[in-house]
């Protein structure tokens, strides 16, 4: 509780007398009544200024409206019928959560600590891999 100082507690109730029980247990009960009341307000108007904050419709369920905005993030292209033939698996088009598209590859340079090269990030894996010698011991084994 919040103004701990002025409502008694129920471990105090206990301690006090039959006769003086009585008021402090309506005090106990008003103060309990009063939190549970602000804290359903507080729950209330945060909900309704998220939803005036994001623009959401009132008319459709507010979950039903955020799967569909999750579901719009997951898959730009599915309202134009876009779609790559044989799958996907790149991220190019992909929104992130400030609404900005994200590069196929990441476009940042690296510097490999073997070779000493700038590579862009997107493909410091591979460029990794060819080398440290991993893809050419492959190679060797099987030809």
């Amino acid at each position: 509780m919040e103004n701990c100082n002025t409502t008694p507690t129920l471990a105090f109730l206990l301690l006090l007398p039959r006769s003086d029980r009585g008021i402090a247990v309506a005090q106990f009960a008003l103060a309990c009544f009063e939190e549970l009341l602000e804290t359903a307000v507080v729950d209330v108007a945060s909900e309704c200024h998220r939803i005036a904050r994001l623009g959401l419709d009132r008319g459709v369920d507010a979950e039903e409206e955020e799967l569909r905005a999750w579901a719009a993030r997951d898959h730009p292209g599915a309202e134009e019928g876009g779609g790559a033939v044989g799958g996907g698996g790149g991220n190019k088009g992909v929104v992130d959560v400030f609404g900005q598209v994200l590069p196929a590859v990441a476009a940042d340079l690296v510097d490999c600590m073997n070779c000493g090269r700038p590579v862009a990030a997107g493909r410091f894996a591979p460029h990794l891999e060819k080398c440290m010698g991993k893809k050419v011991k492959e190679l060797g084994m099987v030809v």
